[in-house]
């Protein structure tokens, strides 16, 4: 997923505020557990009173840090855990350098100890089916039961073919263990659910240059259910945090949340998934950078020693929910290629199809499949990123049944202006202002406005405006902001490209300990895929809606430098509808 995520229960949250203070927040989280460290860890050093004024970049890393306990300490968990994220992302591309210097290394060990206490889901309301995301490890099979295990894998991947590594060892074996009994059930809804979506994202995939099979991640994350919201607030199939989801192009507010839309956030998956191999150079140290930020990934090795996944999560470097996700994955993999094998029984939904119909103004779901000859649920399950039962203000792209696009384009044409809107009637009162019905009804002062029609001097007591109804789900009331003053929230800044780590140097790949009591196992069932390519760049991108710079360097692999130079922008302000140069 794109967001940290919480150890197994038994961490302890009531010692959160003794731990914080003012200056730095050491590693005693760590003591609360067992572990067998690689190596003995060296205590923080505070930084020196004599240090260098920090660079802008580190002294955003001290906010971040500084932000997220302040909102560790109100037990604003989401906050938190958003700054927490935001401080993994902007660090992931520097230096080695940079993170060795003292100042630098003091922030990391406070962040990881706030990261360590963000609270366990089980805090938060769950959604059904959200994952699975385990924070304990399965129990680890006896002799004759992995031999078993092992000769029904090896039988179902007989002839198989697979385009992601799978280290058949004993922690995968397990899993598949437990797909296969205690949680049958689950997988057995996940995989049926997963009919509908898994062409569609193993096409993106494909399209992306990124292993096919890594769609079945969605297994992991949410269950494939567009609507999985975590404790951290992570939304969708593939559980984008906001910050992530704004920099690989999903956007949110009054009207769509992007995460959820299964099309737009399984490319954004995709590209994440992508840029985290080139940077680590392993798609398990990728996954890793995925679950759990990609700061993760490089303490873990430099603590180590070892850019090996297996080696990593024999230490106490990474959390145990991170430690099997991997495990789970290729689990996950081996049964979702052959589940009959496994005996269970899937159900074949309708594959994830649509045709598209432009929509020029603000209109009503259930007026529009009124007109058109469909049914609003059907509008609604194509078009998840809807929050309020209608397209947003102005040109909106509207994904309708296969075959209907012609009938749905034509009724746009004969619904009358004024009944495109089903929306409830609210008489504006003395002492209602803009700001205040605004609020209330979760939108922005520009989105009501824009939704009647309405000049703010129009808007007066008296006047009947439309109101739409309530969202399904929670909307943050910084996606309300307009793009002004979005651009000061500080997730929202574009992060600065900086230089890449290097590539880490071939090393053999050691296996995992085995017990006593346990058969030797193969290593792998297929190499590992070949590193893929950056998409092709055109000559200009057209800005558009809630885009920001680096999201656009990111996505064409561009430094965030040359676009400024090239287009002769200062500072990292761009606007809907401008024409970027992507080349000198």
């Amino acid at each position: 997923m794109a967001c940290p995520a919480p150890d197994s229960p038994r961490r302890i949250r009531g010692r959160l505020l003794a731990l914080i203070t003012a200056g730095w927040v050491g590693l005693a989280a760590f003591a609360a557990a067992p572990v067998q460290p690689a190596k003995p860890a060296l205590p923080p050093q505070p930084p020196k009173a004599s240090a260098p004024r920090p660079r802008p970049e580190v002294a955003r890393l001290r906010t971040l840090v500084e932000d997220g306990e302040r909102n560790a300490q109100e037990k604003d968990w989401d906050s938190a855990g958003t700054r927490a994220e935001e401080a993994e992302v902007l660090v992931a591309d520097w230096p080695e350098e940079a993170l060795e210097s003292p100042e630098v290394k003091a922030l990391l060990d406070r962040l990881q100890d706030l990261e360590s206490h963000l609270p366990d889901s089980e805090s938060a309301p769950a959604t059904p089916d959200p994952g699975l995301k385990e924070a304990t490890e399965v129990v680890p099979l006896s002799g004759e039961a992995l031999k078993a295990e092992l000769e029904q894998v090896k039988g179902s991947t007989a002839g198989a073919q697979y385009d992601f590594p799978i280290d058949l060892n004993d922690k995968v074996l397990a899993w598949v263990h437990e797909f296969t009994t205690s949680k049958r059930g689950f997988m057995e809804r996940t995989l049926s659910r997963a009919t509908m979506w898994l062409p569609m994202a193993r096409q993106i995939f494909a399209e992306e240059r990124i292993p096919q099979d890594l769609a079945y991640l969605a297994v992991i994350e949410s269950g494939f259910i567009n609507s999985a919201r975590s404790y951290a607030q992570a939304v969708g199939m593939w559980q984008f945090i906001r910050s992530t989801g704004r920099i690989y192009g999903l956007n949110g507010n009054a009207w769509v949340e992007e995460r959820r839309d299964p099309v737009k956030a399984t490319r954004a998956s995709a590209r994440y998934l992508r840029r985290l191999y080139e940077t680590s150079g392993d798609w398990y140290l990728a996954l890793v950078g995925y679950n759990a930020g990609p700061l993760t990934t490089d303490r873990a090795a430099q603590n180590i020693g070892s850019r090996n996944f297996w080696d990593m999560a024999r230490s106490r470097w990474l959390r145990n929910q991170t430690k099997n996700y991997v495990p789970e994955l290729c689990a996950a993999i081996l049964i979702g290629h052959d589940p009959e094998r496994y005996g269970f029984k899937v159900e074949q939904l309708q594959p994830y199809a649509y045709e598209t119909v432009e929509v020029d103004r603000m209109t009503s779901l259930a007026v529009l499949a009124r007109y058109a000859g469909t049914d609003v649920d059907s509008l609604k399950e194509l078009n998840p990123e809807l929050l309020r039962a209608s397209t947003p203000p102005g040109r909106y792209t509207l994904r309708v049944p296969p075959g209907l696009s012609g009938a749905t384009a034509r009724a746009l044409a004969r619904i009358p202006a004024n009944q495109r809107l089903d929306f409830q009637s609210y008489k504006i009162r003395k002492g209602d202002t803009l700001a205040k019905l605004a609020a209330k009804f979760k939108l922005s002062p520009e989105d009501l406005l824009e939704a009647n029609d309405l000049k703010k001097g129009q808007f007066r007591a008296g006047k009947v405006i439309k109101v739409p109804p309530p969202p399904p789900a929670p909307i943050d009331n910084r996606d309300l902001l307009n793009p002004v003053e979005r651009s000061k929230v500080i997730e929202d800044h574009p992060l600065e490209a900086l230089p890449t780590i290097p590539a880490p140097v071939p090393e053999p790949a050691p296996q995992p300990a085995p017990e006593a009591d346990l058969p030797p196992v193969p290593q792998a069932v297929k190499a590992p895929a070949p590193k893929p390519a950056l998409e092709t760049r055109p000559r200009t991108h057209l800005v558009k809606k809630g885009e920001t710079l680096f999201a656009i360097a990111t996505r064409y692999g561009l430094e965030v430098d040359h676009l400024r130079k090239w287009n002769k922008i200062k500072g990292n302000r761009i606007q809907s509808g401008q024409r970027l140069r992507l080349g000198p």
